[in-house]
């Protein structure tokens, strides 16, 4: 993000300067709010008029307001009105420069082209009519408009930071203690200052690839002065017309764009035909999405290095895939082998555990008839009658030694015995 938005690219010179470096882009400095430069503003309360009584009666109230101090002249206006900027600044921005600057930078936070232009479109009807200066919503505001998360909101607004069509001005914050108590005496309740943003123009601009357009105005063109006719002629010198992708081929392009442990410079292209007649043959011969990314794996494990935004992707993959060799071996075919026989091996002994599940089961379930049955009642009906009896004896026997005592002591005391 700083590359992008600080400091000027590199211009080239001469006559032919153009055609050399086509992708030269030329930029301004950016000058939002940023860690370098941070803008919190001047917070003033000031009277305005306020049109009561259907417009017949103003009443002049206080308020309070945030004062950015910027100087407005290094922020570029939009050329054109609000719409013309959401519908059409916006959306060339983002086919232009999303894939290789927002995404990079954003890589677990993408932002879809109608949420962009939805946003555009609602901060576009706060700003300035005549400059796109001055857009002050709340994301929670912009969220009500749009239908969006305050998230995605603060996503798109990211991503038109970074196509380089608006600039924050100054980062929303808190209002300080003596603000807030101003913000009270005129009856403002707000705690915070939302974010302030100009809406404008394409920051970069491309250089032409032609001479007559970029340098060279007052001289005629070079194509113009060919006599050779350029149009293909019919017969075996002409082009052969390409063939379309397989269609296996081509899921497996979009699928391999999809999976989230893919690198990200396979999401360069929006769609997976640029990768798909690379992948012709070993789509053929039933590769996945995994063993692309395995066979990346292993190119990097043997000692290679791989860029974070190689110049062509391409070909980096299809160097991979030449070093690999035979296309009928999968790299994650052993891996896959061993998840299976892991897989299959935990099947069993779950299915072990739910065998010995089901006899514990059955068990409890034949001991618990049991103890209803005819034999456990049978057995009990003999264990009370054994009680009675036993009872029975020790009654007994303690009155044969009762009646044993009291002769004893009728003896001692000289009593006769009846």
């Amino acid at each position: 993000m700083k590359d992008a938005f600080h400091g000027s690219a590199r211009i080239p010179h001469g006559p032919y300067a153009a055609h050399r470096d086509l992708a030269d882009v030329t930029t301004r400095p950016y000058h939002g709010s940023g860690p370098s430069l941070r803008r919190r503003g001047t917070a003033h309360t000031a009277p305005v008029w306020i049109r009561r009584a259907s417009g017949h009666c103003f009443d002049r109230l206080p308020r309070i307001a945030l004062d950015v101090n910027v100087q407005w002249g290094a922020i570029p206006c939009w050329s054109g009105r609000a719409r013309r900027w959401a519908h059409e600044t916006v959306p060339a921005a983002y086919r232009l420069r999303y894939n290789t600057h927002v995404r990079p930078v954003m890589p677990n936070n993408p932002v879809s082209l109608k949420s962009v232009v939805a946003v555009a479109e609602a901060r576009a009807s706060f700003a300035d009519h005549r400059t796109g200066r001055n857009c002050r919503p709340t994301n929670e505001r912009i969220a009500q408009l749009t239908g969006l998360s305050v998230r995605t909101v603060q996503r798109a607004s990211t991503a038109l930071r970074l196509l380089g069509v608006a600039t924050e001005v100054m980062r929303g914050r808190q209002r300080t203690r003596a603000e807030r108590y101003a913000s009270w005496r005129v009856g403002d309740r707000g705690r915070g200052w939302a974010s302030v943003w100009a809406l404008h123009d394409s920051r970069f601009h491309r250089l032409s690839p032609h001479p007559e357009g970029s340098l060279l105005e007052n001289q005629p063109s070079v194509k113009n002065s060919l006599t050779t006719s350029t149009r293909p002629k019919a017969g075996s010198s002409a082009a052969p017309r390409r063939t379309a992708p397989s269609p296996q081929a081509l899921t497996l392009a979009n699928r391999w764009i999809c999976d989230r442990h893919s690198p990200p410079w396979a999401r360069r292209y929006r769609t997976g035909a640029p990768w798909a007649r690379l992948l012709t043959t070993v789509a053929e011969h039933g590769w996945t999405p995994r063993d692309l990314n395995q066979a990346i794996t292993d190119w990097i494990g043997t000692g290679h290095w791989i860029p974070d935004a190689p110049h062509k992707p391409i070909g980096l993959l299809g160097a991979i895939l030449a070093a690999h060799g035979n296309p009928a071996e999968r790299p994650s075919a052993l891996e896959e082998a061993r998840e299976a026989a892991e897989f299959t091996l935990t099947r069993k002994r779950i299915a072990a555990q739910f065998a010995e599940r089901d006899a514990a089961l059955r068990a409890r379930q034949a001991a618990r008839a049991a103890l209803s049955g005819s034999g456990r009642r049978a057995a009990l009906d003999i264990a009370r009658q054994a009680a009675q009896r036993a009872l029975q004896r020790r009654a007994e026997a303690d009155r044969l030694a009762h009646e044993e005592r009291r002769t004893r002591v009728d003896e001692i005391r000289g009593i006769p015995a009846n």
